[in-house]
């Protein structure tokens, strides 16, 4: 470990351009701290590696997965080539619009002595406004009020007050790596959807807490890695419903958990006759469902 050196990782899959100005927004902004930049390509269809190695060169380090382990799963190998005693997960999607990383740095050593676990910002998107950028816990009522379309939205505004939250979206959460190495890493169950969550819960089980802090300002495409049709595909559905399976599995007991089973499959059973989805689309959503 390397005091006060920042690892940032990004975990790039099929994103390789937005990456790129992801990339180049760091070295732009953060002009005062020491960092290091890991891209982990995920088996990318768009074989990236050769661009970025020809953009960035030895300025970035690069491991490249023979397949995609999933955000979670290659997120821990970004990790585990890190040095720093501060790590960055960074969304490959996003820009830097000022010095975020050093707001971020300054923050945790001002708050050493608070148990903070984990902080991230208030994102926008391209055209400045505030987006998705935290939420509540997982509960068993929430996943299934999500479905019924009664899930409450808060309306997100920037201001100068950092504050705590549940948790923070995976699209920006700076962390140390202490604290990683008390709770553990990304749980490689979730595939996509959900680890975040989870890792956070963790944290907060063993006592700390996580904070926005909204003077650092990062623009969020959300979603650069998919096309507009392929934000609906039936793989992410699948994943999706899967890991908030596996989240309630993994933090309820044995009855909440076989309760929302029951609960879920009666409120999406109705989403196994989409006809926007193949039948066998539809057919392993319903085994999901049931099994």
């Amino acid at each position: 470990m390397r005091k006060d050196l920042v690892s940032i990782i990004l975990v790039n899959y099929n994103s390789t351009q937005y990456l790129i100005d992801a990339v180049k927004s760091i070295h732009k902004q953060c002009t005062d701290v020491d960092y290091e930049i890991i891209v982990v390509d995920n088996a990318s269809p768009d074989n990236g590696s050769v661009l970025l190695r020809k953009t960035f060169g030895d300025k970035i380090t690069l491991i490249e997965n023979t397949e995609n382990v999933g955000f979670g799963g290659a997120n821990n190998v970004g990790y585990k080539a890190s040095q720093g005693e501060y790590v960055f997960f960074l969304n490959p999607d996003t820009l830097l619009l000022n010095n975020a990383i050093s707001i971020f740095l300054d923050f945790m050593k001002m708050h050493k002595e608070d148990k903070i676990g984990g902080i991230g910002t208030i994102l926008s998107d391209a055209q400045g406004q505030p987006i998705n950028s935290y939420g509540d816990f997982i509960t068993c009522d929430s996943v299934i009020k999500s479905y019924r379309k009664q899930k409450y939205k808060e309306k997100l505004s920037f201001n100068d007050e950092a504050f705590s939250v549940d948790f923070i979206t995976g699209a920006d959460l700076f962390t140390t790596r202490s604290v990683l190495e008390e709770v553990g890493l990304f749980d490689t169950r979730f595939f996509m959807y959900c680890e975040e969550v989870d890792l956070q819960k963790r944290m907060a089980d063993a006592g700390y807490n996580r904070m926005i802090i909204p003077k650092a300002r990062i623009l969020h495409y959300d979603g650069g890695s998919y096309t507009k049709t392929q934000k609906r595909s039936a793989r992410r559905r699948l994943e999706y419903g899967r890991s908030q399976i596996v989240y309630i599995k993994k933090h309820y007991s044995i009855l909440s958990y076989f309760l929302f089973r029951l609960r879920f499959a009666f409120y999406r059973l109705p989403a196994v006759f989409n006809p926007y989805y193949s039948l066998k689309d539809n057919l392993n959503y319903l085994k999901l469902l049931l099994f």
